[in-house]
């Protein structure tokens, strides 16, 4: 690995299924005491929004306060699904696909005035997609509109990272291999999350038969993903999704998958980003122990494996 591994967690970890949900300002400390080296901010749940940070001024403040608790800003999520299904811009009229390319701004203006280095999108639809509309027209949009987001990002030092979840559209393993290779545009890379790609490559969820299962499972994947992978988040998945939506996200050694093949394939498929991120999502106040039990786990792991 060319940089030294450093371990973030995404703010929205203790947004779901919280109730108050947790402020941004309580999850910066948090992670702080924890002995996290950064944060994932999300742009909804008013955490790292674009209506509490209107402006640069106050974009500089959440700066500021991040950086004070001795972390680092490692990447930003808008509201995803097209902002939570309000924008599903894939096969929507050009009203919301217009309505879209101004959020996408907006958001891309946040991490340039944060100094963000990356940046999380998606292809906008719940999925499946529904039988009426047109695949190719959807897929050409989507391959269209993510080569604009990965020029628009490159012109200003923000990468951009789709991750795929199976509550979206395309999401068989040979679409996302085939979507990355049509955008064809290096500032474009895949978020890797465990989770998401179990349900993915072993349960084939969400997917339009026929059902593509990879035998080698998620270690085959990342195999196939080589030199495609910007970013990683890392959960443990018992093979069920949560409420049919997504891949289940629960903490390290609750589930099935083994980190040590995992871990040892995306270094050996050239992942070479400097943050691993632990993604456990209990939705539930199980995200505190799991955020502390999960960053000693990953930071032993990764000693052991990367510095061999």
């Amino acid at each position: 690995m060319p940089q030294r591994a450093k371990i973030c967690r995404g703010s929205w970890c203790f947004t779901f299924g919280f109730d108050p949900m947790v402020g941004l300002d309580t999850v910066v400390r948090a992670l702080s005491a924890f002995g996290y080296d950064g944060i994932e901010l999300a742009g909804f749940h008013d955490h790292a929004t674009i209506e509490r940070y209107p402006d640069r001024s106050s974009r500089r403040k959440l700066v500021e306060l991040i950086r004070s608790h001795g972390l680092e800003i490692a990447g930003y999520a808008p509201g995803p699904y097209g902002d939570f299904g309000r924008l599903p811009w894939a096969t929507g009229d050009e009203g919301i696909l217009s309505g879209y390319r101004k959020f996408f701004d907006d958001h891309l203006r946040f991490c340039i005035d944060c100094g963000i280095p990356a940046m999380r999108i998606d292809p906008g639809n719940f999925g499946p997609l529904p039988r009426e509309a047109d695949y190719r027209k959807a897929w050409d949009r989507v391959v269209s509109v993510f080569r604009g987001h990965a020029e628009s990002g490159a012109r200003e030092g923000v990468l951009m990272l789709w991750e795929l979840e199976t509550g979206q559209i395309f999401v068989k393993p040979s679409e996302t291999l085939r979507l990355l290779e049509e955008v064809g545009h290096p500032n474009l890379k895949l978020l890797y999350d465990t989770g998401h790609c179990q349900a993915c490559v072993a349960l084939g969820h969400n997917q339009a038969q026929p059902v593509e299962i990879l035998a080698g499972g998620q270690v085959e994947f990342i195999g196939r993903l080589a030199g495609r992978i910007g970013h990683v988040h890392l959960c443990d998945n018992d093979n069920s999704t949560w409420h049919n939506a997504f891949g289940s996200h629960i903490g390290f050694g609750k589930g099935v998958l083994d980190f040590d093949a995992i871990i040892r394939a995306l270094v050996e498929a050239r992942y070479e980003g400097p943050w691993w991120s632990v993604d456990a999502i209990p939705m539930s106040s199980e995200s505190w122990t799991d955020s502390w039990d999960g960053r000693l786990f990953l930071e032993k792991k990764l000693a052991e494996i990367l510095n061999k």
